[in-house]
């Protein structure tokens, strides 16, 4: 797990100060070593959190044997003992072992086609001195970061965009249309980011660029195959549900195993949920010793979780340890978040994984993770909230658009008509099934936009504010595939993966998440959509190995009890929240210089 940064005909001509600074700014995701290479207007720079292969073979940017090509690799290839086998078979030398060696004479072997045989979380930039071309790949699912500035003559990429803002002659001008999203999201999404010229790269795709030239993006992956409905809720008489249930079983036992693969301990993040609970484990049936557990809870009891968390790491004997996150480190906490994200995010969940992994890093450099059981496996509960509102009718749509909408732009800052509105979901009924699919997610309404950035009203008063949604609705796939599909390209990458990955690499600790192994993804999404729903396959795949307990507890968020936390005080008549009153301190002190 690494932080990467390169430039390419950035002007003036690249020097070691500029890709010296750029590469510290990330310094907290490769703590280990440093690594730089320049050439004629090409600079590469890598910081090293060493997993596999610790010795100074592992060291980047990684030449081949020619030196025609360089690689600054951040991730882990868990296939990379097969992919080396083959490749030795087909004449290459090795001169370490580290899995990033594999991309290099996988790219010799097979060119732009490597991304398809890497199993695994990656983002990775591979110069090509014979041509002169430099390709981006970030893996399927989005698991690593990776984004690219490109003002129509110069080109950067990096694994954060606090590395790219060092770069000197920058552009940062903002894209108000990112902002706008923000509102709707809670995020921004990809490919786009708070600034007009750093964009992401999206999961399964490549970035191709040559100097002079428009980068090329290119998507390698999808998936394609959902499975057909069954209609029955009967499983256990269908011989389908047997086989599924197995295969199910057998991946994960795969999935979890390869993803324990490391020259460095492991230990496991654990919530007593039962994605995390699933790989916990198969985790401890597969590891050769004892594994560490790291939990957080609350002082707040309907929040914290930290009693289940226990209980699955009494039942595998882990050596367990966990810490109680309270309202006292609020500010704190909210703070380094500002510093985390570099755009704006407002995942409150984030507080509690940042202290997680400031607990597991003082033990392990590596964690895995149930990231992505919802998604894999439809748990959320708002995929229920969605599926029991059927289609509007065109007269629904009609009522909804000419008399709804407009009469609840002009209420819609009361509080009581924004209570309604939460309570009663107006602003779903008549949409079309994107919009209310979107307008279901969204904290931020669209009727209440105008209001909060009424500079902005006026240029986006006609936008599409689910776009994000709409550009992956497939309604030729049945209901649960299609918000499942959704969920895996916006979701998931934007929020999920990114709170995951930021939190994570602020403590130099890699996090694996084993549930999002793309053969594992693939394999699920064949399924019936009922085995899906509700983790029913997951449950039953994973039952005779978890306390009943776990396997039929209800799903329970792990985000921070905001709400209870904020003290509330009064400025200049007016109550606010302790939350408030620190964001207000924080705005005078901006303002002030």
């Amino acid at each position: 797990m690494c932080g990467i940064v390169g430039t390419i005909n950035w002007y003036p001509s690249p020097n070691i100060e500029d890709i010296t600074r750029a590469t510290n700014a990330i310094a907290h995701r490769g703590p280990d070593d440093a690594g730089y290479w320049i050439d004629t207007n090409v600079a590469l720079g890598f910081r090293r959190l060493s997993i596999i292969d610790l010795s100074v073979a592992g060291r980047q940017p990684m030449p081949n044997e020619d030196k025609t090509l360089r690689l600054v690799f951040n991730g882990e290839i868990y296939n990379y003992l097969a992919q080396r086998k083959a490749l030795i078979q087909r004449g290459h030398v090795f001169r370490s072992h580290t899995d990033s060696e594999c991309v290099l004479h996988g790219y010799e072997e097979w060119g732009g086609r490597i991304v398809e045989q890497l199993r695994g979380m990656f983002a990775f930039a591979l110069w090509d001195q014979r041509n002169r071309t430099l390709t981006l790949a970030r893996d399927r699912l989005g698991i690593k970061p990776l984004y690219y500035y490109w003002d129509g003559r110069r080109f950067a990429f990096a694994s954060e965009i606090k590395a790219l803002i060092t770069l000197p002659q920058i552009d940062l001008i903002t894209d108000d249309s990112a902002l706008w999203d923000y509102l709707t999201y809670l995020y921004i999404p990809c490919p786009k980011t708070i600034y007009e010229h750093i964009r992401q790269v999206p999961p399964g795709f490549t970035v191709t660029y040559q100097a002079g030239e428009q980068p090329q993006l290119a998507q390698y992956w999808d998936i394609h195959d959902w499975g057909a409905p069954v209609q029955c809720t009967d499983y256990s008489t269908l011989p389908e549900w047997s086989t599924a249930v197995k295969a199910v079983h057998n991946k994960l036992c795969e999935a979890v195993e390869m993803h324990l693969l490391a020259d460095v301990p492991v230990g496991l993040l654990l919530s007593g949920g039962l994605d995390s609970s699933t790989v916990a484990a198969l985790a401890t049936a597969a590891a050769p010793t004892p594994l560490k557990t790291f939990s957080i809870g609350f002082d707040v009891d309907e929040h914290t979780e930290l009693p289940y968390a226990r209980k699955v790491a009494s039942h595998f004997r882990t050596e367990h340890f966990d810490r109680i996150c309270s309202s006292g480190s609020l500010e704190e906490s909210l703070q380094r978040m500002l510093e985390l994200y570099d755009q704006p995010f407002a995942d409150s969940s984030g507080i509690p994984t940042l202290a997680v992994s400031e607990l597991a890093a003082t033990q392990v450099k590596v964690v895995l993770s149930g990231d992505g059981g919802d998604e894999v496996f439809a748990g959320y509960k708002w995929h229920r909230a969605y599926l029991a509102r059927p289609d509007p009718s065109r007269i629904q749509q009609w009522v909804y658009k000419s008399i709804l909408m407009p009469a609840l732009q002009g209420i819609a800052s009361w509080p009581k008509v924004t209570g309604l509105i939460g309570r009663y979901r107006l602003d779903v009924h008549g949409e079309t099934s994107a919009d209310r699919y979107g307008a279901l997610l969204s904290r931020v309404k669209r009727f209440q936009k105008p209001r909060l950035l009424p500079e902005l009203a006026r240029a986006f008063h006609d936008y599409d504010d689910y776009w994000h949604y709409r550009k992956y609705w497939r309604e030729e796939l049945d209901p649960i595939s299609r918000i499942q599909y959704v969920d895996l390209k916006t979701y998931l990458p934007d929020d999920i993966l990114t709170k995951v990955d930021r939190a994570s690499m602020a403590t130099s600790l890699e996090v694996r998440p084993p549930l999002l192994d793309h053969e594992l993804v693939e394999l699920v999404a064949k399924l019936p959509p009922e085995f899906r729903f509700g983790k029913r396959v997951l449950r039953a795949a994973i039952a005779q190995q978890l306390p009943a307990e776990i396997i039929s507890r209800p799903k329970k968020g792990f985000s921070a009890p905001m709400l209870h936390w904020l003290q509330p005080v009064r400025r200049n008549g007016t109550r606010l929240g302790g939350l408030a009153r620190w964001s207000m301190e924080l705005l005078d002190a901006w303002e002030r210089g």
